[in-house]
């Protein structure tokens, strides 16, 4: 694989644009009033096919919400977001970054390799990138040019994550909190409630049910049967939503990884309820703000869990940082070889045409003195057109190239 650097400016690639907002400036809050649903999404999609836009997707996690899309201007997709979030434009930009082209490819090597997570290599964004890909893909708002894109900058994350320590260990923000209940005095005599049995409650389960297989864990949702089907795969205790009050002064522990608009869990609902241990997971935050103030109540954000508890691994992995940036360093460079191949990939087909069209203007006498061993008309144009296709990309003398195609379609007879 080389990596010997070229620069790269064209007009494909300066419409790869991105507008985001994350944990570097904006806090839990503004995060919320932005983070994108499934029904969210589909929205911004029937928008950007209403404005002609070809491929865009949204990465919408608790530690980021990001718009990408090839676009003639990035507002386009920092509107698109305002528009169907609970957020506006205005407030979106004090804490947006805008970036297009090489910069925004950067950036979307960064995040996908983890390089750009809230916990350095974190490896389940990828997997809420691929997501979110998925949701383009079903929404028809996924062009050919955006799914190369992608392939490379997974391929480039792929290869970081089995060539080096960049995540090393189980380290996501689930994995984080198991990590300080670990250092819970007489945690495994303590009784845990999950609420919330998405893919991040599921996530908690597993983990607590790996790491401290002595505690009791029990879970619910919303939706019941969702709870239940959980709680039957982790080996959990089900408890059913309308219990949840009397769950919450049972526990000793309540992680709250729902992802509801409003909060969960209401200040009246711990009232007087003993010693708690509360983890809010959740983006937006699905803890009451007045919660913190109770005397016997003691609630942890996703943002205090990510910066206090994983300094020691995150030491380990900053060595394999400069290995990592030159993998995404060498992926970028081969999927700025095939762009610069693409950009002519049109051009050649309609060429190979007109030289096939050549064999039919040619004099009658001439076709008689071919040989058998002479190349067909189809052969020919293939082959002049290969080398074209070569030249476009290595050569850089002047005259025009499409010109020299035809003299060496010409010649091979």
């Amino acid at each position: 694989m080389s990596t010997q650097p070229h620069t790269i400016s064209t007009p494909i690639l300066d419409r790869f644009c991105v507008a985001g907002i994350n944990y570097h400036k904006a806090d839990i809050a503004v995060r919320g009033a932005f983070s994108v649903s499934k029904e969210d999404f589909t929205a911004i999609a029937n928008s950007a096919k209403a404005q002609l836009i070809r491929s865009v997707f949204v990465v919408s996690t608790c530690n980021r919400t990001e718009i990408y899309g090839f676009v003639e201007n990035v507002m386009q997709l920092a509107n698109l977001l305002a528009e169907h979030t609970r957020g506006n434009t205005h407030e979106f930009l004090q804490y947006a970054y805008l970036k297009n082209g090489e910069e925004a490819m950067q950036h979307l090597y960064r995040v996908a390799s983890g390089l750009d997570s809230q916990i350095l290599g974190d490896y389940e964004i990828l997997g809420q990138i691929k997501q979110a890909v998925d949701a383009s893909t079903a929404n028809q708002v996924l062009g050919p040019i955006m799914n190369r894109t992608l392939s490379y900058a997974f391929q480039a994350s792929k290869k970081i994550k089995t060539d080096t320590g960049l995540s090393s260990g189980t380290v996501s923000v689930s994995y984080a909190a198991i990590e300080l209940l670990k250092d819970l005095p007489g945690i495994e005599s303590k009784k845990i409630l999950v609420i919330g049995a998405g893919k991040f409650g599921g996530n908690v389960c597993k983990n607590l049910r790996e790491y401290l297989p002595a505690t009791s864990v029990s879970v619910m949702n919303r939706t019941d049967a969702t709870a239940e089907t959980l709680a039957a795969k982790t080996g959990t205790s089900f408890i059913p939503y309308a219990q949840m009050n009397e769950a919450m002064h049972a526990s000793d522990v309540i992680v709250v990884c729902t992802n509801a608009q409003t909060a969960t869990v209401l200040p009246s609902m711990l009232e007087g309820a003993g010693e708690k241990l509360v983890l809010d997971l959740s983006v937006p935050a699905n803890v009451h703000p007045a919660v913190k103030i109770l005397g016997n109540v003691r609630v942890i954000d996703v943002d205090e869990i990510s910066t206090t508890i994983l300094d020691k691994t995150i030491a380990r992995r900053r060595a394999d940082v400069p290995k990592a940036e030159e993998i995404i360093e060498s992926y970028k460079q081969e999927f700025y070889t095939w762009l610069e191949e693409y950009k002519y990939s049109l051009h050649l087909k309609s060429w190979k045409d007109k030289l096939q069209e050549l064999s039919e203007w040619q004099p009658r006498e001439y076709c008689e003195m071919a040989t058998a061993a002479a190349l067909s008309p189809d052969r020919k144009a293939q082959k002049a057109v290969t080398r074209l296709a070569v030249n476009l990309r290595t050569n850089q003398e002047k005259g025009c190239q499409f010109i020299n195609a035809i003299n060496d379609y010409l010649q091979m007879s």
